[in-house]
């Protein structure tokens, strides 16, 4: 392939208006509502509380097209997304403990679906609290979302 002449092309497509690299970012409100299209006016396909990640795909006039963990596709304004680092729990039933280790404590259980501030990493390990604040440690391979931060790479 030429590089050099697939540039241009490159360009111009990021540069479409609904182009947007794919990016991580959370809800940022109580509670949002996903739509079936980039309007008010729209279907409310489902909503979501505070801390849940998105992977936002597109944005047009406002509204950012998203995909979330569970592959469901959705419209929501984009005034209620930040880029905050947070996880959903993406596997049945986790446990959140009370240091980062298998041997720990388990402080809580989390259930599938449930949201969680990311406070910090060491190594495998996420150290979450939830939106009341109780916080643990969970590994990352039982979330989805923005574990790192930024400059590192990304989203798990």
């Amino acid at each position: 392939m030429n590089i050099r002449a697939s540039l241009p092309v490159l360009v111009a497509v990021a540069a479409l208006p609904g182009a947007a690299r794919a990016e991580i970012l959370s809800v940022n409100v109580p509670v949002a509502n996903f739509r079936a299209g980039p309007s008010t006016s729209e279907a409310v396909e489902f909503t979501a509380t505070r801390y849940y990640p998105v992977k936002v795909l597109e944005r047009e006039d406002g509204w950012c097209k998203i995909k979330d963990f569970e592959g469901d596709l959705a419209w929501v304004a984009d005034r209620l997304l930040a880029r905050v680092r947070t996880i959903v729990i993406k596997v049945p039933r986790g446990n959140v403990r009370e240091a980062p280790t298998t041997s720990a404590e388990v402080a809580f259980q989390a259930q599938r679906g449930e949201v969680f501030k990311v406070l910090g990493r060491k190594g495998p390990w996420l150290r979450v609290a939830d939106v009341q604040g109780e916080t643990g440690w969970v590994r990352e391979d039982l979330a989805w979302g923005m574990t790192k931060p930024e400059g590192s790479g990304g989203a798990s």
